[in-house]
């Protein structure tokens, strides 16, 4: 059934695409594909060499003119899971609809909030297993979304708020806002979550609402280097009373079509979701390199170290452990 299901979601997304020729508007159809080969532990704690999929998805998206200098904007994204028939084979990823024009614009959906997408690609093993959500809260995609996003101004600015209504009035109406200055040398985004259920952290599952504020800054001194500092933290509200800092650091090297990555980051808990004190914490860091072999083909490898300490990953208080993880990957885009 669900082969069946993916079969007829790919001929209907490429039946969309090839129509682009024809089609007023010319629709988009892309996708990911994305694999590793994994040395790490699964969820029985047993260590074995592991293919996982890392995020691979298909989508299409496009836009339409309208009349008073508006356009009509539109993504469907599905993610893929070719590695593994136990798992869901489509799950849902960003989809919206909305118009455009000289004032910016306003989508509605199932989305990335905008203290997500506040990044500045700090997180350069995004996707894989050791991505950051590992240790951070706030990844959050949500499924009930309205959204405006100003023009760029003065060449450099752009703003992004989120509204997310309840979708019961025993919720809270959650609200997502960044501000982010780009340029060719530096990247400074500051993004706030009010009242949005989270997921990911230290301690607990980050399932209640929370309130979080992220600072990034990426910056350029050379076209080969890219420095990356992101830091956070985030709070329980009501019932929930944990708190959590987090910060990321990276850097990479570019020669040619090689990238040479390296990135150490760490959450720590000030305080569970019952308000109580705890040292908790989760280290991590880690080591890669990726290569270009071709048009919209990528190889990569990377191997790191993450630590859990008095409470975080299943450890107890004044104790701590550490796992390891090796990955090889193929990534293509179209």
């Amino acid at each position: 059934m669900q082969r069946s299901k993916l079969t007829k979601a790919i001929l209907l997304l490429s039946l969309f695409g090839g129509n682009a020729v024809v089609a007023e508007g010319q629709p988009d159809f892309y996708g990911q594909f994305n694999l590793g080969l994994l040395d790490a532990k699964n969820a029985a704690g047993e260590r074995l060499w592991q293919v996982e999929n890392q995020a691979s998805r298909l989508g299409v998206k496009g836009e339409q003119e309208l009349d008073n200098a508006l356009k009509l904007i539109y993504q469907y994204e599905v993610g893929v899971n070719p590695a593994d028939n136990a798992k869901p084979i489509l799950s849902q990823r960003n989809a919206f609809i909305g118009v455009k024009g000289a004032y910016g614009q306003i989508i509605m959906g199932n989305f990335d909030t905008p203290l997500k997408l506040a990044q500045a690609k700090v997180d350069l093993f995004n996707d894989t297993a050791l991505d950051m959500t590992a240790f951070l809260a706030g990844e959050v995609r949500h499924n009930q979304s309205v959204q405006y996003s100003t023009p760029k101004l003065f060449e450099a600015l752009t703003a992004h708020v989120d509204w997310m209504p309840k979708e019961k009035k025993a919720q809270k109406e959650g609200l997502s806002a960044s501000l982010e200055y780009q340029s060719s040398l530096l990247t400074l985004a500051l993004a706030v979550d009010n009242q949005v259920a989270g997921d990911g952290g230290v301690v607990t599952g980050k399932a209640d609402p929370l309130n979080s504020v992220r600072a990034v800054l990426t910056v350029k001194p050379l076209s080969s280097l890219q420095l990356g500092l992101l830091a956070q933290n985030s709070q329980g509200i009501d019932q929930d009373k944990s708190e959590e800092t987090n910060w990321l650091a990276s850097a990479q090297w570019t020669i040619d079509k090689l990238a040479l990555k390296a990135q150490f980051g760490q959450g720590l808990a000030d305080k569970t979701k019952t308000g109580a004190k705890t040292d908790a914490g989760i280290s991590q860091a880690v080591l890669g390199v990726d290569y270009i072999l071709g048009k919209n083909t990528t190889t990569y490898v990377y191997s790191g170290i993450t630590r859990y300490e008095d409470g975080a990953g299943g450890t107890v208080a004044g104790k701590s452990r550490e796992e390891s993880t090796t990955g090889f990957g193929l990534k293509y885009k179209f």
